[in-house]
């Protein structure tokens, strides 16, 4: 009986030890290789900021050994090389699917893996930058700023005009950083929300912010958001702050590239001219295809464009408005499935005056897709 004891105790011992070491097992973290790509790219010089605080890894894989704390807005530099496979992963409220990046930390020099989807570009061209220095003291400047503190537009835009650099290059970085800080100030109804529901807005008010006719420096609410990169729009009874990309271009001015004016140019222009009233187009077909070619051509122009993901975005929407209509303007009568009229009319005006490019073979490719399946064109014949 003893000697049946002692063997049951050695062996639930051994059973101890054995399930010890498989929960230390799966625990542990992997230092076994992880596949990775290298990346071939003519825009071989390619700088992003992280968008949270995220922990970088010496390992590509979620459970990875963490190498270093990234505070958002770090600036770091992409090394042209990516994990083979993708990893899903909460980054603020969100979920992304995306690889690893390795990466280079410009504050510390330290080479490792940050997740993909924890990075958003701010700089991609063939010729590096020329004045790292300044691009770093701005990300700091701005990862220390508060986007729920309305003030903190003005600094940052303070802090761009003075470290605005003769490198085109960095200065188009830090436009991209200052306009997404004044994109955050916009959105934060901490900053603004109170202030805007407190003051007593006239009819006059309402009318000028709907026309966009108001001069913010000479209104007192007007003049503070404006200070702050800030703007009003809205309808009767509805006032919404927005960015202004008219303050940020009148720091940066010329110093930028070509690509980068053009963009400015296109936001100024789709400030200028509103192409949606919520999902309603409320401007002239004519408008919206204008609008879809210029976004379009230049997504096609700079396919490695830092911003190419808000550009392929603006693109996607006006052509898809162009070709299926919206809510209040759909293309087809489905009950006949036939196409209005003035579909009709801007698809032949797409094609006629617009060429070869995206958006004229866009068009050309849903056409015939429509045809193919009885969708009918009468009076017009159209052109291929």
């Amino acid at each position: 009986m003893k000697n049946i004891c002692s063997f049951i105790i050695t062996l639930l011992a051994l059973c101890s030890c054995t399930n010890e070491n498989k929960s230390i097992n799966q625990n542990a973290v992997s230092t076994a290789p992880i596949a990775t790509i290298k990346k071939v790219s003519a825009h071989s010089h390619k700088y992003f900021i992280t968008t949270a605080e995220i922990d970088s890894k010496i390992q590509p894989i979620k459970n990875g050994t963490i190498q270093e704390s990234l505070k958002k807005n770090t600036l770091v530099k992409l090394l042209n090389e990516v994990s083979q496979f993708r990893d899903t992963v909460t980054v603020g409220k969100r979920k992304y699917i995306e690889p690893y990046e390795k990466v280079k930390v410009l504050s510390t020099g330290t080479e490792t893996w940050v997740f993909g989807g924890a990075l958003k570009s701010i700089y991609t061209g063939e010729n590096d930058l020329t004045d790292p220095q300044s691009l770093q003291s701005f990300s700091s400047m701005v990862e220390n700023q508060d986007p729920t503190e309305l003030s903190s537009g003005k600094k940052v835009l303070d802090k761009l005009k003075e470290l605005k650099s003769t490198d085109i290059t960095t200065n188009d970085a830090m436009f991209f950083m200052a306009y997404d800080y004044v994109n955050r100030l916009a959105r934060s109804s901490k900053a603004h929300g109170e202030l805007i529901a407190n003051y007593p807005w006239t009819l006059d008010d309402y009318n000028e912010i709907i026309t966009g006719t108001m001069d913010m420096n000479q209104h007192p609410i007007g003049k503070i958001l404006h200070e702050n990169g800030l703007n009003l729009e809205g309808s009767l009874g509805d006032i919404l702050v927005k960015s202004n990309i008219h303050v940020v271009d009148d720091v940066v001015g010329n110093d930028v590239s070509t690509s980068v004016q053009k963009y400015i140019e296109m936001l100024q222009l789709s400030e200028k001219s509103k192409i949606f009233d919520n999902d309603n187009i409320s401007a002239p077909l004519t408008s919206v295809a204008n609008q879809a070619n210029l976004w379009s051509q230049f997504a096609a122009d700079y396919p490695e464009f830092a911003h190419i993901s808000n550009v392929n975005m603006k693109s996607n929407r006006l052509t898809q408005a162009l070709l299926e209509g919206t809510k209040n303007t759909a293309a087809f009568d489905h009950a006949s499935r036939v196409a209005k009229k003035e579909y009709r009319d801007i698809w032949n005006y797409v094609l006629k005056y617009y060429g070869e490019t995206p958006l004229a073979t866009e068009v050309r490719s849903h056409t015939k897709w429509l045809e193919g399946r009885d969708w009918k064109f009468p009076e017009e014949k159209h052109i291929h």
